[in-house]
């Protein structure tokens, strides 16, 4: 995929009525029968639900169940998807009916800190990271510190590198756009690993406990701070 100028990625949640797996076969066979395309658009992901808790030990379990990520070659290419008619009487209406409520968006200049170059494997997962910053940091303070120090760090443990399989961090320095709900996140951030196994041994280990978790602190709010575990779907 080419180098992305932004990312809008759109959170979901479910109808309660709906199990993760109904809630996700029910919005796969309406991603397959869409085929969502749109100029400027890069790429287009769907991550199903995984249920089970935030594993960031400063970042509950965020009140969204899955996501819809995508890649643009400008912010005014996605400005134009989600107020172009396909969007409005087609996209949107269509999945409404999955959702307890209207989606909520984030969106800015993602940045891959590190990836793999093989494809991922079946069993690869996915959290994202609702970060929000701590209270006494100008936003610029936040986003330096997240993705220059911590990303570091969190590329610095053992086995890190062995278990993870891509760094992706979108700050978001403004809403959106107000097709959507308005996140009170400060950008998201897209950690994916090789399986469950791989994801459990990283954040259960003495590395994350000792020095990961302990300068998540130092920039975020962890009161209002979330992530949400999930696993993308191929849509092909």
């Amino acid at each position: 995929m080419p180098a992305a100028g932004y990312k809008l990625v759109i959170l979901l949640k479910a109808d309660p009525a709906l199990t993760a797996d109904a809630f996700a076969d029910a919005w796969v066979k309406l991603e397959l029968e869409d085929q969502v395309t749109s100029p400027g658009m890069l790429r287009y992901a769907f991550d199903a639900p995984i249920v089970g808790p935030s594993p960031i030990e400063n970042a509950p379990t965020a009140p969204f169940d899955a996501a819809v990520e995508t890649w643009w070659d400008k912010k005014n290419s996605a400005a134009d998807w989600v107020v172009s008619r396909a969007f409005v009487e087609q996209w949107l209406p269509r999945r409404l009916e999955l959702l307890a409520s209207h989606p909520t968006a984030i969106g800015g200049i993602p940045q891959v800190i590190w990836e793999r170059k093989e494809p991922a494997p079946d069993s690869a997962v996915k959290v994202l990271v609702l970060p929000v910053a701590a209270r006494r940091m100008r936003f610029q303070e936040f986003v330096d510190h997240w993705t220059g120090e911590h990303a570091r760090l969190a590329l610095g443990g053992p086995h890190t590198k062995d278990r993870l399989l891509r760094l992706e961090d979108t700050p978001a320095p403004m809403p959106a756009t107000s097709r959507f709900a308005a996140g009170l996140y400060d950008g998201v951030g897209a950690i994916t690993f090789a399986s469950l196994d791989a994801l459990a041994a990283e954040f259960g280990s003495e590395y994350y406990h000792s020095t990961l978790a302990p300068d998540e602190l130092r920039f975020t709010n962890p009161a209002a701070s979330a992530a949400l575990l999930t696993r993308e779907i191929p849509l092909d």
